[in-house]
């Protein structure tokens, strides 16, 4: 067994924490994501409906909208991070093998050459739930794009077990 939890960003970046659903996979798809700063506070978030889609196009999507969001908001040192091992893989080797994500692929690869500091890593499901939570919201709602300065109040609590340093076991 093994304790996971959400970990704020470095001293002077802004936490990204993404997540696709596909209820069905293929099935109706959305996906979410938030920023938030060192003590865990949720700056800006969103969610997304993107239409029939998998799981692995919904994570390419959410890391799309997220990246887009981070730049929007004039944040030049992100952490993004993702619990699908498999889109990451994708984005690493430039949609080899996935020509059906290659535009999204060379979205998210135009937005990391721009200038600033921004890393896409792997983190497990259970220290991402609150983007977890969003993309969930994403797949149910009509809305292509979806700002949110201020979080839902059902994502309050979940929000405050990560500020807090909640830890979840992962079996």
């Amino acid at each position: 067994m093994m304790l996971v939890r959400w970990v704020p960003p470095s001293e002077g970046a802004i936490k990204l924490n993404v997540d696709g659903s596909s209820r069905g996979n293929p099935g109706r798809a959305g996906c979410g994501g938030l920023l938030r700063d060192q003590d865990g506070n949720c700056v800006a978030g969103f969610l997304s409906y993107i239409g029939f889609a998998g799981s692995v196009e919904a994570e390419l999507m959410a890391i799309r909208h997220g990246l887009w969001l981070a730049w929007q908001s004039g944040y030049r040192k992100v952490e993004c991070e993702s619990d699908c091992m498999v889109a990451l893989k994708i984005i690493h080797d430039n949609a080899e093998g996935f020509p059906e994500f290659e535009h999204i692929v060379e979205e998210i690869h135009r937005f990391m050459l721009l200038e600033w500091d921004v890393i896409v890593y792997h983190i497990m499901r259970e220290g991402n739930s609150c983007a977890d939570f969003l993309a969930k919201m994403g797949s149910s709602s009509n809305s292509t794009f979806s700002l949110m300065m201020n979080p839902p109040p059902e994502l309050t609590a979940l929000l405050l077990a990560d500020s807090k340093g909640v830890l979840y076991s992962r079996v």
